[in-house]
């Protein structure tokens, strides 16, 4: 019973971390429709380079944690029995960096971004629960060591 609910867990852990690359891809899509539309002194938000920068590390963990995610769902499909470690990692970095592009997102967005009714408020209170359950981050790291222990040495 034990190894079924542990090879479920593979297949949740793939689908939070596919939730939570959706909810990354929401917050970069708000944020740029703010920084775009958003005028600061005559000129798009956007212009300052400091808010491309943020822009370009969202638009990085989102690609990074889609390509996590891909893996996984590849694995899976493919035939894989297992797929503990690449489920692991994909919900560890999906949700992980999701909170991040989540919190640039309602930095963003200035004092609108924590308003009541703003889609990343919404966001940022529901990234929380995906970084839980199903593990929380730190079991994820535990998990993804332990694999990576057991493929090393069964490698040697």
């Amino acid at each position: 019973g034990f190894k079924i609910a542990m090879s479920v867990l593979d297949v949740f852990r793939s689908t939070v971390a596919a939730a939570a690359l959706g909810f990354a891809r929401r917050a970069l899509d708000e944020a740029l429709e703010r920084v775009s539309t958003r005028q600061v002194q005559g000129a798009p938000l956007f212009d300052l380079q400091m808010v491309q920068g943020h822009i370009a590390d969202m638009a990085l963990d989102v690609d990074a944690a889609a390509l996590l995610v891909y893996r996984a769902a590849w694995a899976k499909d493919s035939g894989a029995a297992r797929v503990t470690r690449e489920a692991a990692m994909a919900k560890l970095f999906s949700t992980d960096q999701a909170q991040q592009v989540i919190d640039k997102a309602v930095q963003l967005h200035g004092g609108d971004g924590v308003r009541h009714g703003q889609k990343v408020e919404e966001l940022y209170r529901d990234i929380r629960a995906l970084r839980i359950y199903e593990g929380a981050s730190d079991v994820q790291r535990v998990v993804i060591a332990r694999q990576t222990l057991g493929a090393y040495q069964g490698g040697a």
